[in-house]
């Protein structure tokens, strides 16, 4: 028996050892994708200066340990034995919450107002009073929106250490309350989808993102586009869910952070809905607006539905942090200094600061300084 019990035990040492060697020459298994952000290093060629300086063995010994065979699937044990047993996650800027849920440094920061600082405040409202009132004059209107960020749409699974440092007084709640005060109009996600919540058919916000998932980026779309259809009095396009394919599995940006985690545990829990949706106007026959959006990556999950760009008219940009501009028709992408502020703010409809709760500290970014753009219509 002990015989055997030894023999055992060394053909399992033995399989483990040849496993990688195996895979790697014969490809035996399909290995998983791994995902996030990381670079390969490209094998080298042996030379007689590379072996003397010892870069061919430096080089060399880097390549065969991103490259051995069964490697994607050990990357995935090592990561989910550090999450399981000691909560320890090999990705920036994330923590982990209550059930599963994991958030954002930077947005909590934002949220919970542990940068807040009054005479910042101040200033970006006057800044935007001014910028309000120059596009008012050319009769370009303005909007400002606040989605939620998932740490104030699921505080309650924050973990206690942090929920107890949120603060009374935040960007977001002093903006909202200057904004109306000052007559800006705003248009509050953060308040509307903590209203739809309790009662919302499908999950707005899910464990594994950090962002609101496809079918919470869709209700935002759809009231975007009727806010932007009563602040222009136009008949701009509208859109309604037409059908919802349900999922167990996250698509697109609906695992953003769970995905780079690399584990084998599916951290999402719940079906996840898929809408398909149809405009309720012929969409020739509508106002189409040239927008200019200056926003966060929270707009990214509404402008990847390709809707903006059919409502919109095709000069629309958006304006990524007012750093990077990406054209509804079609042209290449461009940083932001190079455009002609002046020529496109002198067709501009309307013009959009569109950000979340969690990215407040900054706002908003720089894009008040179009105000010293704006051109006379007169």
């Amino acid at each position: 028996m002990k015989r055997i019990n030894k023999i055992t035990v060394l053909a399992i040492i033995l399989f483990v050892m040849l496993a990688p060697l195996i895979q790697k020459q014969f490809k035996v298994v399909r290995e998983p994708l791994l995902f996030g952000s990381f670079s390969k290093s490209d094998d080298t060629t042996l030379t007689l200066a590379s072996w003397l300086d010892k870069s061919y063995q430096i080089h060399k010994e880097k390549y065969l340990n991103e490259n051995f065979g069964l490697r994607n699937y050990f990357v995935k044990l090592n990561n989910q034995v550090s999450y399981s047993l000691f909560q320890e996650m090999h990705v920036n800027d994330v923590f982990r919450g209550k059930k599963n849920y994991l958030y954002s440094y930077k947005f909590y920061n934002s949220y919970s107002g542990q940068h807040y600082n009054d005479s910042h405040a101040d200033s970006v409202i006057q800044s935007l009073r001014v910028l309000n009132k120059k596009l008012k004059d050319q009769k370009i209107k303005l909007l400002v929106c606040f989605a939620p960020c998932k740490e104030s749409f699921y505080p309650e699974f924050l973990p206690d250490t942090f929920l107890s440092k949120v603060k009374a007084r935040t960007y977001y709640s002093v903006y909202k309350e200057k904004l109306v005060k000052n007559n800006i109009p705003l248009l509050d996600y953060q308040n509307y989808f903590q209203k739809l919540k309790a009662n919302s058919s499908y999950p707005l916000f899910i464990q594994g993102a950090v962002h609101w998932t496809t079918y919470g980026a869709y209700i935002a779309l759809d009231t975007l586009l009727k806010r932007i259809a009563f602040e222009t009095s136009k008949n701009v396009n509208l859109i309604k869910i037409k059908s919802v394919e349900l999922s167990d599995t996250a698509r697109g940006s609906d695992d953003d952070i769970s995905k780079a985690f690399n584990l084998f545990q599916n951290l999402n829990s719940g079906k996840l809905a898929y809408p398909t949706i149809e405009y309720v106007r012929n969409n020739d026959s509508c106002y189409k607006p040239k927008v200019l959006l200056i926003g966060d990556s929270f707009y990214y999950g509404l402008n990847n539905t390709w809707i903006p760009s059919r409502v919109f008219s095709k000069e629309s940009y958006f304006l990524y942090y007012f750093r990077q501009a990406f054209a509804h028709d079609g042209r290449p992408d461009q940083d932001v200094v190079n455009l002609d502020m002046k020529k496109e703010l002198s067709n501009t409809n309307i013009v959009i600061l569109f950000f979340s709760v969690g990215t407040l500290d900054n706002f908003p970014y720089g894009a008040s300084k179009i105000s010293d753009n704006i051109p006379s219509r007169n």
